[in-house]
């Protein structure tokens, strides 16, 4: 059974596609300022503000491991939905979905990086003459050959996520396995639902005792998980809203967790247990992993007509979600370029990193708006029509304008 609303909770999950997105972009610009804030070190140098932050329970909205996450078990889960929704009626959907992956992602992604490419080689990439280079700001590096370019827009980030000219692309390499990953599994297990949660659950359970770059691939048999249950059926309960609030909060504290902050000592006692059990685990993936499940939770449980939707569905927030890939994307070369030229002259100040925030968020949706329309949306319409070719599938028809806006609600999917 799937859910009877699932419009309204697909545009909420994109919604929270695009606040994720936003919070990759304050997880950079501020380690690049004050990386203090991510690790808790004290240093001569280090900012007391910053390291104030870092002990509070509210560092959920910087928190970069915590978005990531959130955008595996998205991708495991509206992956899984489409092929609930239509492998069983068509029995091409799955190899079609899977063939046009590598386009769906890897066009946007190859266009990043010849952005960023072009972007150091016209100067709009300053250089820091005196003094370090801030973390990130310091990619791409300066003098790469158009050679190496071109292969990491064509293969290298994709295949094996090749960080040299957009530090974000090895996430690229995860998603894209991870979705061929979730398709392998619809088409083995796909027809028996409970052996399909049973599996699904296991391997997620297993993968969270491996090392992190293991260990990230559970989130997408998480997401499988999550789109097999009836959530439809737990929203009608008269304990949903009391849940889906309770989740969230839960979700959002636990998005914070920092090994050694003050707001989370409390956990260090199940962390050291969890340790002796996997020790391979990354105890921080595991609990921002386990966080970004419980805001999904919040948002399947939460009312269509309720406060939760409703500030979701509102038309800003959906603008972030309809612009995420972009802006996770672009935000990068923005910060290398207008970000570091703003450090250069207004040097490392509370200002300084206000006016960085604002410039670089400005730019990067402002730019994500016309790579959304000519790079993102065609990648969408040219990997589809190459997936129905390859398996000699006519185009939809009147179904494909369906299919087409149903699709903006998960265009990084």
């Amino acid at each position: 059974m799937l859910m009877t609303n699932k419009r309204g909770h697909l545009n909420s999950l994109d919604s929270l596609r695009g606040i994720a997105a936003l919070i990759v972009i304050f997880s950079h610009v501020f380690l690049a300022y004050y990386a203090e804030i991510h690790s808790g070190t004290r240093l001569s140098s280090s900012s007391e503000l910053a390291l104030s932050v870092f002990h509070t329970p509210f560092t959920f909205f910087y928190r970069g491991q915590f978005a990531v996450l959130l955008f595996f078990i998205l991708s495991g889960y509206v992956l899984t939905l489409g092929c609930v929704r239509k492998a069983f009626s068509n029995p091409d959907y799955i190899a079609i979905a899977a063939s046009k992956r590598y386009l769906r992602l890897g066009i946007p992604t190859a266009t990043s990086v010849l952005i960023c490419y072009l972007a150091v080689t016209l100067g709009l990439v300053p250089v820091i003459v005196e003094g370090p280079t801030p973390k990130l700001m310091d990619m791409p590096a300066q003098g790469l050959q158009f050679a190496s370019a071109v292969a990491s827009a064509l293969y290298k980030s994709m295949l094996f996520g090749d960080q040299t000219f957009n530090y974000v692309l090895w996430t690229i390499k995860i998603e894209f396995y991870g979705s061929l990953l979730i398709f392998a599994a619809f088409a083995l297990l796909g027809r028996n639902r409970m052996l399909h949660i049973a599996v699904c659950g296991a391997l997620f359970l297993y993968l969270q005792t491996r090392s992190i770059y293991v260990n990230m691939y559970s989130y997408f048999f998480l997401g499988a998980l999550l789109a097999r249950i009836d959530f439809a059926a737990l929203q009608a309960r008269h304990y949903s809203r009391a849940a889906s609030a309770a989740l969230l909060v839960a979700g959002c504290y636990l998005g914070g967790y920092y090994e050694g902050s003050a707001s989370y000592l409390w956990l260090e006692p199940l962390a050291a247990a969890l340790r002796q059990l996997a020790p391979q685990a990354n105890i921080q993936v595991v609990y921002t992993g386990l966080a970004a499940a419980l805001v999904i939770v919040a948002v399947l449980l939460a009312r269509k007509d309720g406060l939760l939707n409703a500030c979701l569905n509102t038309k800003p927030v959906l603008m972030l979600g309809k612009l995420s890939f972009s802006v996770y994307l672009l935000h990068p070369i923005i910060l290398s370029s207008l970000g570091k030229f703003i450090y250069i002259e207004m040097g490392r100040t509370a200002g300084s990193v206000l006016a960085c925030l604002v410039a670089v968020i400005g730019a990067t949706y402002l730019l994500s708006h016309f790579f959304f329309r000519y790079v993102d949306t065609p990648s969408i319409k040219l990997s589809d029509s190459f997936g129905r070719a390859l398996f000699a599938v006519p185009p939809h028809g009147a179904e494909n304008g369906r299919a087409g806006r149903e699709r903006v609600a998960f265009q990084s999917s």
